[in-house]
Order: structure tokens, then C-alpha cells, then sequence
């Protein structure tokens, strides 16, 4: 096998391995936001640390599939995968082709959930916040911005 089938074959098994990894982390979003709804703090805690696991497998196979790229000439970029597509064999193409879109729209999928998932936790401290204020109305005048 030469250096270039060997660097495309790592760089589909990690895809390979990506896609299992984004399948548990929206499964540990969708848990984390119903941590935050019901405001079980000790429970967010230990999910978050596994959140922050799989965000750093992520991030580690990314710069992975960077290298690769860049060792096989193609640019690290949405257009250079489907360049690097393009020229697969057709046997695979169809596959692997299948194996990239299903990663973006996982991505995809995750960004949306930890954007919704901030969302819920910036609006419980809003709260916690005009709580707290609401017994000692004088805060309200001299509130810091």
C-alpha cells in the first residue's frame, strides 16, 4: 500500500470513528439539556466532563484529518474532502460520500444543541439573578453592566 492509500485509509477510519463519536455526544447533549432544565447541578457536572471528553476526541481526529489532507496535497477544507471524494474509486466513493455528509449534518446537529443548551443555561441565570436582586430593589438602580 502506498503512503497515499495508507493516509486515505486513516483518514476514513477516522471519519469512521468520528461518526460514533458524534452519535454519543448528541446523546450526551440531549442528557445535559435535560440536566439543565431540571437544574441537577451534580449530574451536569459529571456529564460535562464526559462532553468535554468526546469535544477533545473530536477536535484530535480533526487535526488528524488535517495532516492527512495536507500530506496528500489537498486543501483541509469541506471542498478538498469532496475533491478527495471525487477521485476514490467508485466502489467507494458512494460510500465514503455518504460517510462525510452524514458527519457534517452530526456536527451540525451538536453545534445546534450546545448553542440550545447555552441558551437554557444564560436564561436560568437571568433568573437567578432577578431573583436574588427582587428582595433588595436598590440592586435595580445601581446594577453593574
Amino acid at each position: 500500500m502506498t503512503n497515499a492509500a495508507h493516509s486515505v485509509k486513516s483518514l476514513i477510519q477516522g471519519m469512521v470513528c468520528d461518526r460514533q463519536h458524534y452519535q454519543a455526544l448528541i446523546q450526551l447533549l440531549e442528557a445535559q439539556r435535560e440536566h439543565i432544565i431540571a437544574r441537577r447541578a451534580s449530574e451536569l457536572d459529571a456529564l460535562n466532563t464526559q462532553v468535554m471528553e468526546r469535544y477533545q476526541q473530536l477536535s484530535a481526529n480533526s487535526q488528524q484529518r488535517y495532516r492527512l489532507l495536507n500530506q496528500l496535497g489537498i486543501p483541509a477544507t469541506a471542498e478538498g474532502m469532496l475533491s478527495l471524494i471525487s477521485r476514490l474509486p467508485a466502489s467507494h466513493r458512494t460510500s465514503v460520500a455518504a460517510l462525510w455528509q452524514a458527519l457534517q449534518q452530526q456536527a451540525n446537529q451538536c453545534f445546534a444543541a450546545n448553542e440550545y443548551n447555552g441558551s437554557l443555561m444564560n436564561m436560568q441565570q437571568e433568573i437567578l439573578v432577578n431573583v436574588l436582586n427582587a428582595s433588595e430593589p436598590e440592586n435595580w438602580l445601581y446594577q453593574q453592566g
